[in-house]
């Protein structure tokens, strides 16, 4: 599945495919399809169980692997199921606590990305591949351009192909195509939503000028704290593409970003950006949960379904 925009970082060949390319197949299960109820409203207090807790989402990436490989060894490939890892909480990325420096000073901004072995072998296998093969492989896991349906988001079309591996999996879990595309994409994009809302709010935008202002004084000059991240994070890119790295190198940038990501966050608690950040951002979670209720019903009610079946 596409969507444009796209949505959230993926992990794996196969996350790659279910956040950026998710392709599920036509025929629905028996299961009856969710239906309008009249439960309590939804709150922004809710939104972050959307997506359920550890053990239901082991359960469900667990099932969405040993089916996409029976379904590609009975087309003739090999796929390696990938091992589940619990999402790692990253505070330094939250633009609410952007004015706790001592966490600042003990992590930046948390902009370099530590090397890791791939830990995807199908990748490995893949990019091993001749062109032909490669692009064999990618129509049987992913589907093709010819097998395509969409869904119309509030912010963008996201699309799937229906004939690959992943499609038959993604159909025998949760069902409907366009009715999980539908929803699942509107749950993946909603903390994306969130931040969009938050970043446009008259009161936090009047922030940014005495930050910039306070950032000034103390040496440093960008247009916004999100803009100051994004230095750093272009930085580390091109420091780990570099022939033969410079650890030296990679020091004194570290160095460099702890000092403006503590002047950062001393400027932000003068101006109070991030405490205006908190105070919309629950405002924001609830007009969000109350537009999406009906997605975020679908997208459980789908989930539950597919936990049971796959236990």
């Amino acid at each position: 599945m596409h969507l444009v925009p796209a949505s959230r970082p993926a992990r794996g060949l196969t996350r790659a495919a279910l956040l950026l390319v998710i392709v599920t197949a036509c025929a629905a299960p028996a299961d009856t399809p969710p239906t309008r109820s009249a439960a309590r409203p939804v709150t922004g207090a809710d939104l972050a169980q959307a997506r359920g807790g550890d053990a239901e989402r082991r359960t469900l990436f667990d099932a969405e692997q040993r089916l996409t490989a029976a379904c590609m060894r009975e087309r003739g490939w090999s796929y390696q199921p990938l091992t589940w890892h619990a999402d790692v909480p990253q505070p330094e990325a939250d633009p609410r606590r952007a004015d706790d420096v001592e966490l600042r000073r003990r992590a930046g901004y948390g902009a370099a990305v530590p090397e890791r072995p791939s830990a995807d072998p199908n990748g490995v296998r893949l990019r091993a591949m001749g062109k032909a093969q490669r692009e064999r492989y990618g129509q049987a896991l992913f589907g093709t351009p010819g097998h395509r349906i969409e869904v119309k988001l509030p912010d963008g079309t996201a699309f799937m192909n229906t004939d690959g591996c992943i499609a038959q999996t993604e159909n025998r879990l949760y069902g409907d195509l366009k009715v999980w595309l539908g929803a699942q994409m509107s749950v993946m994009n909603l903390e994306g939503e969130i931040s969009r809302r938050n970043f446009a709010d008259p009161q936090v935008e009047r922030t940014v000028r005495p930050w910039r202002a306070c950032m000034k004084e103390a040496g440093h000059t960008y247009p916004d704290p999100e803009a100051a991240k994004a230095a750093f994070v272009s930085a580390y890119g091109e420091l780990a593409t570099r022939a033969g790295r410079n650890p030296g190198g990679a020091q004194e940038l570290r160095r460099r970003e702890i000092r403006v990501a503590v002047a950062d966050a001393t400027c932000d608690r003068r101006v109070g950006r991030a405490r205006t950040l908190r105070a919309r951002d629950a405002a924001h979670r609830d007009e969000v949960a109350r537009e999406r209720a009906e997605a975020l019903r679908t997208y459980r009610t789908l989930r539950e379904q597919a936990a049971a079946r796959a236990e």
